[in-house]
């Protein structure tokens, strides 16, 4: 059965709507509005809330429904039950969009909080929520797709420290600096200690539960990794496929933190090496920031080329301000 999580909606609904159309994550044909046309819906839910005089509080919801990599489930079949389980909220609008971007198919689906029948507001209570979790689980039996959720609470693979994972996921390919990566995440109800004294992130979740970023299983959320990831562009540099489809091999239980070096390695090798068809003028690296190459080369272990750190970790702006322009 689906995993359903309804999301803490922190982000303007401009941005959200960006987010879960965004290319890279879905297709145009996986993309459909339930009582709103996909391609106007941001104007249609803002005209709900005008006409009914509801602008204020609580502008959308967001709800992401997950299956099983185990299943044996195409796009289209999860987009299809996406669209019924929106069904599941009668007089309100609904996009739903199918992300394939990850080894889970999922379903995001945002609601506008105003129904477009009489002005009501939808109320997130508990029982509301368990009952639309019930009606996915009911429609899951329908397509005969497997049980996805455990009730452990301290494995590896308790539901909170999966629901993290996939959050921080998302904030990884959407954030260009640490900084946004940590407004993102506090966004969706989590806490972020990334302070250069401690030698560990330390993530806090919106249930209470804190956990080491080596205590994840999954290399792309260890700090030095993630400070690598930021100084060469984050999301808006030349690392961001790689980087976020990058996959940890897999820890058995013997195993107590991420053990695995191989996306510091694979980081490594890319800057420690020439880019291809790169043009180089050597006085260059004269008006960088060598202070910066230097804490970049102590995190990595090992050297950084000159003409990788001017590709990979130049700053536009700074660059612009140097009046230097990048040869490639």
């Amino acid at each position: 059965m689906a995993v359903v999580k309804f999301v803490n909606a922190g982000s303007p609904m401009n941005n959200i709507f960006d987010y879960v159309t965004r290319r890279e994550a879905t297709e145009s044909k996986l993309i459909s509005g339930v009582n709103c046309c996909p391609e106007s819906a941001l104007d249609e839910f803002r005209f709900v809330k005008k006409r009914f005089h509801k602008e204020d509080g609580r502008s959308y919801y967001h709800i992401v429904q997950s299956f099983s990599p185990d299943d044996d489930l195409t796009p289209e079949t999860a987009h299809e039950i996406g669209l019924k389980f929106a069904e599941y909220f009668p007089g309100f609008q609904v996009i739903v969009a199918t992300h394939i971007n990850t080894k889970a198919v999922h379903n995001h689906l945002i609601m506008n909080s105003v129904s477009y029948e009489n002005g009501k507001k939808f109320h997130q209570s508990r029982n509301e929520m368990l009952q639309a979790k019930e009606y996915s689980n009911q429609l899951c039996r329908e397509y005969g797709l497997s049980v996805t959720e455990t009730k452990t609470k301290n494995s590896r693979n308790a539901r909170w420290k999966r629901d993290l994972i996939e959050t921080a996921s998302y904030a990884i390919g959407w954030s260009a600096t640490k900084e946004e990566f940590i407004e993102y995440m506090r966004e969706h109800g989590y806490g972020v200690q990334w302070e250069d004294k401690y030698k560990y992130i330390t993530f806090t979740t919106p249930e209470g539960y804190k956990v080491r970023d080596n205590k994840l299983f999954d290399e792309r959320f260890l700090k030095n990794n993630l400070e690598l990831y930021f100084a060469m562009g984050g999301c808006d540099g030349e690392m961001l496929d790689t980087y976020c489809d990058y996959v940890t091999p897999y820890h058995d239980n013997s195993f107590t933190m991420t053990s695995t070096d191989g996306l510091i390695t694979l980081l490594g090798d890319i800057l420690s090496s020439v880019p291809a068809n790169y043009y180089y003028q050597p006085h260059y690296v004269k008006e960088m920031n060598t202070m910066e190459k230097l804490r970049l080369e102590k995190i990595l272990g090992r050297k950084i080329s000159n003409e990788a750190f001017h590709t990979y970790c130049t700053r536009e702006d700074y660059e612009r301000e140097q009046g230097i322009a990048q040869l490639m």
